[in-house]
């Protein structure tokens, strides 16, 4: 089983090394100049610490402080923690049932398409992942001082580790285990001193800072819906979760005589995260991205895994062939969403089908890019347009219709090149806002414009002189700029 971990380390390290240059997009971009500014200085470690967990600020600014600023140090920052949650997946798999499990659970966590797309741009969720699969091997191992390290560093990189953390409490009180409670106490009193610091700074409890916690909705909506989607259907997880269902209602047929209560034990913190998750984060309408449910896939891959060599028992080569025939729709799905010239058309039938009839409701813009690496592309046509706007007169604000493009500008006037080869700070201005104050801007005025309407451009038309001055296109994705002046 170590080449075949090796193999597996192996796709990992290199796909993340052919995006090693790769900007920050979106709110990683957020994430690296918070993370920098935290350590900017030798004292100044107080940034963010309360309003977000700050893990990730503290350890990746560490880095950037040792080996200075560079996309390089974040993919391998990120490459880390996707070894991490592929190896802990792989050994909770080994003590769970056996290594073929284990192999299975994690080659299928490395070749998800969501996995492979968040692992290669900066977020929280891929390292919680990654954290509560260490905590749960820790925890199945029955090795306490490691369990309460790795779930430490847990609560302290996303709110969401929490919730495992309660799983597993809830679990060791079930089976009246006190050793497994006490091992809870520590990471439980430092999440509580860090959630009293939130309330304190900011007003805030259980209601942390872009990631809410709790909040009292209905808990059957369409947002748990969407969130069921995202977990069980989106990118062919739908034919796993049908083997997955099919393997598990025959199994129980078989054996309802010779339940094994050891393994009901083993697996019940992560049932209960399962159903935690749903019942208080699952209804959450701001929790919508599907990379919010990253944290659920290894414990998807894992019962999927499981099922299927437990209902074909010794027949491993049918299992391993399904496993393998799942793995080789995952990777078709991830070369798709890489060359296709639409970041909106899916390989597979039944996420196109979901975004076709209820764009609304499961995936919209960016969450839809959230589950494919089509916003490589987006990135390399952001760098292509600051290259142009570095040819134009910098004292000429800029107007921006897309939010990721602000935190470019933002990064390039507090003196950080993101990537993206920004060579001077450059007054800007939310499109939105530029409609109620248009008098807060000179003129000229250059205007990005992004996934606009029709609407827009004829408004603009009619209120301003518009000059079109460039089509950025990268792949079929992209912005047009144009130059406006009053009548």
């Amino acid at each position: 089983m170590k080449k075949e971990l090796a193999f597996l380390f192996a796709v990992i390290t290199s796909y993340t090394f052919f995006y090693i240059d790769l900007p920050p997009w979106w709110d990683g971009i957020t994430t690296a100049v918070t993370a920098f500014d935290a350590v900017k200085t030798n004292i100044d470690l107080y940034p963010d610490f309360f309003g977000k967990p700050p893990f990730i600020f503290i350890t990746l600014g560490s880095l950037f402080k040792i080996f200075g600023y560079s996309p390089a140090i974040i993919h391998l920052y990120m490459l880390v923690f996707s070894l991490a949650a592929a190896y802990f997946t792989y050994k909770a798999g080994e003590l769970l049932s056996c290594k073929e499990v284990g192999i299975a659970s994690s080659f299928l966590l490395a070749f998800s398409p969501l996995f492979i797309a968040q692992s290669v741009n900066l977020n929280f969720d891929l390292p919680a992942t990654a954290l509560i699969m260490a905590s749960y091997y820790y925890l199945l191992k029955k090795d306490s001082l490691s369990y309460v390290f790795a779930s430490t560093m847990l609560i302290m990189t996303k709110e969401v580790g929490i919730l495992f953390i309660a799983a597993a409490g809830f679990s060791a009180l079930f089976r009246k285990d006190w050793k497994a409670i006490q091992a809870q106490i520590i990471p439980v009193l430092i999440f509580v001193g860090w959630s009293y610091g939130n309330y304190t700074r900011h007003g805030w409890f259980l209601f942390p800072r872009d990631s809410p916690l709790f909040k009292l909705e209905t808990i059957w909506n369409e947002n748990l819906v969407m969130r069921l989607t995202q977990l069980f259907i989106l990118n062919f997880n739908w034919i796993l979760t049908f083997i997955t269902l099919l393997s598990v209602i025959a199994w129980l047929y078989r054996n309802h005589n010779k339940i094994d209560h050891r393994r009901i034990n083993q697996l019940m913190p992560m049932v209960l995260f399962f159903m935690i998750f749903f019942i208080s984060v699952g209804p959450i309408r701001d929790f919508n991205l599907p990379r919010y449910v990253l944290v659920l896939y290894p414990a998807l891959y894992l019962i999927s895994a499981w099922a299927i060599y437990s209902f074909f028992q010794r027949k491993t080569k049918i299992s391993a062939g399904i496993i393998i025939s799942i793995l080789a729709l995952f990777a078709i799905q991830t070369a798709f969403s890489i060359y296709s010239q639409d970041p909106y058309v899916f390989l597979d039938p039944a996420t196109k089908q979901i975004y076709d009839e209820r764009q609304s409701i499961t995936l919209s813009g960016s969450e839809l890019l959230e589950i494919n690496l089509k916003y490589v592309d987006y990135v390399k046509a952001d760098i292509e347009l600051v290259r142009y706007l570095n040819t134009t007169d910098r004292s000429i604000p800029i107007l921006l219709n897309r939010f990721n493009h602000y935190s470019i500008f933002i990064a390039a006037n507090k003196g950080i090149d993101v990537g993206y080869g920004q060579k001077y700070p450059r007054e800007y201005k939310e499109l939105g806002n530029f409609y109620n104050s248009p008098d807060t801007i000179s003129y000229p005025a250059i205007i990005v414009l992004e996934d606009f309407n029709k609407f827009d451009l004829e408004k603009l038309y009619h209120m301003y002189n518009m000059t079109f001055l460039d089509k950025i296109r990268v792949n079929g994705v992209g912005a047009d700029v144009y130059q406006i002046d009053k009548d």
